[in-house]
């Protein structure tokens, strides 16, 4: 075939063919943008909810374990307090022992919620001369 003739043989088939083949810029460029807009969206979404798991992560392992040793101080503080209260009332015949007998059983009821929470979510462990520490129980510790 010769290409110095002025008559152009257009085809449409060709032509289709061609522009299937080699579709054109403005489309291409205009996938890109949306791609690449689809991509960022999906990267947002992603570092929105990294930070989420982070923060109920820290709840979890260091809010929650917190609250627990505070919980834990407490009730432990509360009871030895209110266990040196009964034993000086018992021995001064302030009360009878059945009074005093009830009243050691409700001290009970904050030591086993604790130690419920502690069986969940870890337990503190205190000796002298060391620094807390803090076992935890679940999997993901």
């Amino acid at each position: 075939m010769n290409d110095n003739s002025d008559i152009s043989v257009v085809d449409v088939r060709i032509l289709a063919a061609m522009q299937a083949v080699n579709p054109p810029l403005e489309k291409l460029m205009t996938e890109r943008f949306a791609l690449r807009h689809e991509v960022r969206q999906a990267n947002l979404e992603l570092e929105c909810r990294q930070r989420r798991v982070d923060e109920l992560r820290n709840f979890r392992e260091v809010l929650i374990p917190r609250y627990i040793a505070f919980a834990k101080v407490v009730s432990l503080g509360a009871a030895g307090l209110t266990l040196l209260a009964l034993a000086a009332a018992y021995f001064f015949c302030l009360f009878e022992v059945k009074a005093t007998a009830s009243l050691f059983a409700s001290l009970l009821l904050p030591l086993w919620l604790v130690d419920q929470a502690e069986q969940e979510f870890g337990r503190w462990e205190v000796r002298l001369g060391k620094s807390p520490n803090f076992n935890c129980r679940t999997a993901d510790c």
